[in-house]
């Protein structure tokens, strides 16, 4: 019996009709001795009788059902995303004695006793990643992670980060901790997400807050195009703002107590890029991105259960990329919008004046920051937040002229990745942002004029192990009234802006 490969990616009825097999083998009888796995020694028994179940359901059959059943294993393999390699052969066991009447009679032919060779190459299964970040807002943060993508021998995926800041005003700590399952079908997969946070919010809401609770439901992700990503779920957190005083907005000093949160979640991402260089992965030349977060929740304070808030919260994120020139020019485009509507609150009760449960200040949303709206201090635009916001963003990157800056030769370690400029990419911008966030109960989107402009220009270098973004930015407020005497000058911070990022991983 002549051999026959099965390529990781294979048009395996192609390359059949190319040997002159398909034709003649359709129904060949065979009988299936024996599965060798090759590169699989750290996987359990477990692992693999799930993933090849479709092989090992029958080992008398013909040829093209073995054919079949080879390709439904070997997707599922690919897709648990923790194999670079999925080689498959279909071999003559030669060496193996079984009396005739043992094997089934498909036709007048005897049956060929077969093997499967499945050679495995897997990716880095565990690896631990830190991180030194510095920007001129938050000082200096440290970021610790570590990830193991074969817990238990099973192929499950075990995350623990840590992400701590010990400088004040905006100190932190913030730990997760990830379990993800692989179900029979690898594109479900069950999540366990848990949380414990710790932050200093003095400067810009004068509390403290704490956060532990976590999340656990249904992912779908398709790990051979990574272009869909479900998850739906359920979500619980208890929470406690502490430090507070009369010098507190009243919607906050509300919250002076804890509060247990349950929701019901449900996010969407899609996307459809292409990367400047797909060794990388870190700067997007064309394509889009959508980001979709809704969740039904329920707010109760655990002391006095009458303060029950209901609401409904929505998140959308829309990004598109497009690159000129030979990629010399690269546009992103970002439109935001959310929203919070609340439909139980407590004014149907007598006894409380007709007072409403507010929203959490965790649940509102917030615009100002480095990394959200530079130009305006964090979570700034709108200090109190706000259950609707929106916020539109146009970058423009160019390659900087080989007058003024010539790229080093490539060094030895990436003169197989292609073009080390496309690896690591540096890139001038110009950016213009425009958005606001407001609370209904006192204007809508379009009726309010407080919103939040901020436009500059800088240097930003993509590397996912060491980066930098250094800006200048002017920002204002829209103040569309012309009353110059009732400007909000809140929160604008003009100026430079700059963040470093220098990581590494040691990889097992």
């Amino acid at each position: 019996m002549v051999e026959l490969q099965v390529n990781t990616n294979p048009d395996l009825k192609s390359k059949l009709i190319e040997e002159q097999y398909l034709q003649e083998s359709n129904n060949l009888p065979i009988y299936l001795t024996k599965i060798e796995v090759v590169g699989g020694e750290s996987f359990s028994n477990q692992f693999f009788q799930n993933l090849l179940s479709p092989i090992l359901q029958n080992g008398d059959l013909t040829f093209i059902q073995l054919v079949n059943k080879i390709k439904s294993s070997q997707s599922k393999l690919i897709e648990t995303g923790i194999f670079d390699k999925v080689a498959i052969q279909i071999l003559p066991d030669n060496f193996y004695s079984l009396s005739s009447n043992k094997i089934k009679s498909y036709n007048n032919e005897p049956s060929l006793l077969t093997k499967v060779l499945i050679d495995l190459s897997a990716i880095n299964l565990s690896n631990n990643q830190g991180f030194f970040n510095f920007n001129n807002e938050e000082y200096l943060n440290l970021k610790l992670n570590h990830i193991n993508h074969n817990f238990n021998g099973n192929g499950e995926l075990i995350s623990i980060g840590v992400d701590y800041n010990p400088y004040k005003p905006l100190d932190h700590l913030i730990a997760n901790g990830k379990f993800i399952s692989y179900l029979k079908n690898p594109k479900f997969k069950f999540l366990i997400d848990l949380q414990l946070n710790q932050e200093n919010n003095e400067t810009w809401q004068d509390t403290k807050q704490e956060i532990i609770g976590g999340k656990l439901g249904l992912l779908y992700g398709n790990s051979t195009t990574n272009d869909l990503s479900v998850f739906t779920g359920f979500q619980l957190l208890k929470r406690n703002l502490i430090n507070l005083d009369d010098g507190n907005f009243d919607s906050i000093k509300f919250f002076n107590g804890q509060f247990l949160k349950s929701s019901i979640l449900n996010q969407l991402k899609y996307q459809k890029i292409e990367y400047l260089h797909d060794q990388s992965k870190n700067f997007p030349k064309n394509g889009y991105e959508l980001l979709f977060n809704g969740e039904i929740s329920s707010n109760q304070e655990q002391l006095n259960t009458n303060n029950l808030n209901e609401f409904i919260k929505t998140d959308l994120s829309i990004n598109l990329y497009k690159s000129l020139f030979n990629e010399f020019f690269t546009t992103k485009f970002q439109a935001q919008l959310g929203g919070i509507y609340s439909f139980n609150n407590n004014n149907n009760d007598s006894n409380n004046n007709n007072k409403l449960t507010p929203i959490h200040p965790s649940d509102k949303f917030y615009l100002g920051g480095y990394n959200s709206f530079p130009g305006f201090s964090k979570n700034s635009v709108e200090l109190q937040g706000g259950d609707q916001y929106y916020k539109l963003q146009t970058t423009l990157y160019s390659k900087i002229p080989t007058l003024l800056y010539a790229p080093p030769p490539p060094s030895a370690s990436t003169i197989g990745l292609g073009n080390e400029q496309d690896l690591n990419p540096l890139r001038i911008y110009a950016t213009g942002i425009i958005g606001n966030v407001v609370n209904s109960s006192k204007a809508n989107l379009l009726e309010d004029e407080n919103g939040a402009i901020s436009y500059g220009f800088g240097l930003k270098y993509f590397n996912n192990w060491a980066n930098f973004d250094i800006g200048y930015f002017f920002s204002k407020r829209l103040a569309f009234n012309n009353d110059t005497n009732s400007v909000n000058t809140a929160g604008i911070k003009d100026g430079l802006h700059f963040s470093i990022s220098i990581g590494g991983s040691n990889n097992n």
